[in-house]
């Protein structure tokens, strides 16, 4: 049993920046695996026939059962171990005893790694299943579905047709349950489509052959795929989300679709190509994070509450502000923050009107001094339209020529661009005139 423990790059941020959770959003790190796993493991012993194993795993619909000897995990038997026996037709080899074709040694993780990290286990194992172990007691059980799940919510995706697998592997619709078998054996794939002509007319997957063939003991070789195929085929659009295909899939209990517009079928997205999309964009965020934490720009994160979930160091120099938690978890349009209370006023109108826009406002520091600023806010939304969270800068007025020099008006600062700032005046209580209509010159 092999125990791969969290990765240091959040505690590696920690040290660099003195701010926690740099590497990851709060939201991201806050996601444990204990959090989304289900504790009722279904198991299996060593000892047992194959066959056994493959109708307990029919019974509860699960994808893999446990393997549990003298109450250690010590192996897992998937969905892929017994696809690979029905591929290579080999004789008697539903009554194997498990030990010879679970995957062993046994990955686990403890409760308390995040869902991201658990995602990235799975990738680099190349594995779909993770038990979950405490003090060597096997405590729950995390697979690929629950982890999209669980960081689709968090990442605002893209389109299907820009997540899909355009490459469809098909068959047609006389080929045997072995044929289908040998085909995503030799593709390691979990699913392929039953092509009549140009029509998608069903999808066989894993579960399809385990739950039709192997649990009834039909010969793969003479069973029919028509017979074994899941009809009619739901398609979804290229132009459909993936935030909501990732939901349909999880409430059909399914594990792929088939992208179809008209007669024609573009492709098949699968919830691997979602997870590998998820973690594409996480890892975009996640030097967009780095890059905050090594600037000299006063930068902000914000929650869809608008509450502040992370600054960087030069943020906290500009309020004069020493410790990051005195900060986090204020909401933007605290009157901490501004000099007056119409200041304040014009950033909880901005806030609410859910746009991206650009203001010149006056603020107060804690040791309630006052510095001209301009406020410069971009939002993220999910596929829903729904604010997901903001991202800031604060431009010192009195800097933001020395500022230009360094970084260049209309310059791209990892994802934000950095505005054309007003020349400063040094008059005391002279409020800057800038508003959110430059934003969009």
């Amino acid at each position: 049993m092999n125990t791969v423990s969290e990765s240091t790059c959040a505690a590696e941020g920690t040290e660099r920046t003195g701010c926690p959770s740099l590497a990851l959003s709060l939201t991201q790190t806050r996601l444990k695996v204990k959090d989304i796993m289900n504790p009722e493991v279904v198991t299996a012993s060593p000892s047992e026939s194959i066959f056994a194993a493959s109708r307990r795993m029919c019974k509860h619909r699960i994808s893999c059962v446990v393997v549990v000897d003298d109450g250690r995990a010590v192996g897992v038997l998937t969905q892929k171990d017994l696809l690979t026996g029905i591929a290579h037709d080999e004789e008697g080899y539903s009554q194997l005893p498990v030990a010879e074709r679970m995957s062993s040694p046994t990955i686990v993780v403890s409760p308390d790694v995040s869902v991201l990290e658990a995602g990235r286990i799975l990738k680099a194992r190349r594995i779909k299943h993770l038990p979950i172990v405490d003090d060597d007691r096997l405590v729950g059980i995390v697979t690929q579905t629950d982890i999209t799940r669980g960081l689709v919510y968090l990442t605002p995706l893209q389109r299907v047709s820009e997540v899909m697998s355009p490459n469809i592997a098909t068959i047609n619709p006389e080929a045997t349950a072995e044929d289908a078998a040998r085909t995503m054996w030799a593709r390691s794939i979990t699913g392929v489509v039953v092509m009549q002509g140009s029509e998608a007319i069903g999808v066989v997957s894993q579960r399809d052959i385990l739950m039709r063939v192997m649990a009834l003991q039909k010969n793969p070789a003479r069973t029919p795929v028509v017979d074994v195929m899941s009809t009619p085929v739901l398609p979804i659009p290229p132009n459909y989300s993936v935030f909501m295909a990732s939901r349909m899939m999880a409430k059909m209990h399914i594990h792929r679709l088939v992208v179809k517009e008209g007669q024609r079928v573009y492709g098949i997205i699968s919830q691997t190509d979602i997870l590998q999309a998820v973690e594409r964009r996480l890892g975009e965020e996640e030097k967009q994070r780095l890059f905050l934490a090594c600037s000299e720009i006063p930068m902000f994160m914000l929650d869809a509450e608008a509450s502040i979930t992370y600054v960087n160091t030069a943020f906290l120099r500009l309020c004069a502000v020493s410790r990051y938690e005195d900060v986090v978890g204020n909401a933007l349009s605290d009157a901490t923050f501004w000099y007056t209370q119409k200041d304040r006023q014009r950033v909880c109108e901005l806030l609410q009107r859910g746009e991206p826009g650009l203001l010149g406002l006056c603020l107060k520091t804690q040791e309630r001094l006052r510095k001209r600023v301009v406020l410069l806010l971009t939002v993220t939304r999910n596929a829903c339209n729904e604010i997901r969270s903001w991202q800031g800068v604060l431009w010192n007025v009195r800097q933001g020529r020395a500022k230009r020099n360094s970084v260049g008006e209309g310059q791209s600062l990892g994802g934000w661009t950095a505005p054309v700032l007003p020349d400063a005046t040094e008059e005391p209580g002279a409020p800057a005139t800038l508003d959110s209509t430059a934003a969009r010159k």
